[in-house]
């Protein structure tokens, strides 16, 4: 009605860009989003995702990861975090920050 996106798209903008490898292995353990600003339908989004650093180093805001390129390393391949920028892409204007926790697939 007042052109807003709805709050569940924001989710599947942000599992769009997660890498397909942890998807295939991996099932979604928690999300947690922070929205900064309203989005409207005919804006476009940038989604970017990164592999959450251990030791603290890098922030949401120097995320370079995109549409899936990010990659777990290999000391965090079973409970691998990542972390989540969505922006407006023609002026970068940050509209949402998330993390999320995965945990490995369950045999079946």
């Amino acid at each position: 009605m007042n052109h807003h996106v709805n709050y569940v798209t924001y989710i599947g903008w942000v599992l769009e860009s997660m890498p397909q490898e942890t998807i295939d292995t991996h099932e979604l353990a928690s999300i947690t989003l922070d929205y900064r600003r309203e989005c409207l339908q005919d804006d476009v989004v940038d989604s970017l995702t990164s592999i959450e650093p251990t030791d603290g180093a890098e922030t949401v805001s120097k995320l370079t990861g995109t549409n899936g390129s990010a990659v777990a390393r290999k000391d965090d391949a079973d409970c691998p975090m990542f972390l989540h920028l969505l922006r407006v892409s023609c002026d970068e204007q940050e509209i949402n920050r998330g993390r999320t926790e995965w945990r490995k697939k369950h045999a079946r």
